[in-house]
């Protein structure tokens, strides 16, 4: 248990098969190699470059895993309240997908967005129909 594996992580290494990206690394490596020979004494300035970069492709990456759990948590909760049989589940589905990527999308605080579908929910559940034949429809 305490000893440290050499294994790569089982989805690095998917990636790594999906993309083999083995002669694009070799081409990067060769013109990281040209373009330190060319700074020469300040080969600082593409260590600084790299860190900046590195940051970036950082922040990038866990956003995208942050919104991609925060879809993948709605769709499993909207699922697990489907019913009423395939049809009304497809219409339900549907809805819930539409206002779920719509309220993950807004750029708003939880809070926000919670309150927001709150008070849709509150003014739907309080409107009554035109007419009563339209009800449970």
């Amino acid at each position: 248990m305490g000893e440290e594996r050499d294994e790569a992580h089982p989805v690095d290494e998917a990636v790594e098969r999906r993309l083999d990206h083995s002669v694009l690394r070799r081409r990067i490596r060769a013109a990281t190699d040209r373009l330190m020979e060319a700074l020469g004494e300040e080969y600082d300035l593409w260590l600084r470059l790299e860190e900046l970069l590195g940051e970036l492709h950082s922040d990038r990456e866990a956003a995208y895993f942050d919104i991609g759990y925060e879809h993948g948590r709605a769709a499993g909760r909207a699922e697990g309240l489907a019913d009423g049989g395939p049809r009304a589940a497809h219409a339900y589905r549907a809805l819930a997908q539409h206002v779920r990527d719509a309220a993950v999308n807004a750029g708003i605080p939880h809070a926000q967005a919670t309150a927001a579908l709150l008070e849709v929910a509150w003014a739907l559940a309080a409107a009554e129909p035109a007419t009563g034949r339209h009800r449970d429809r």
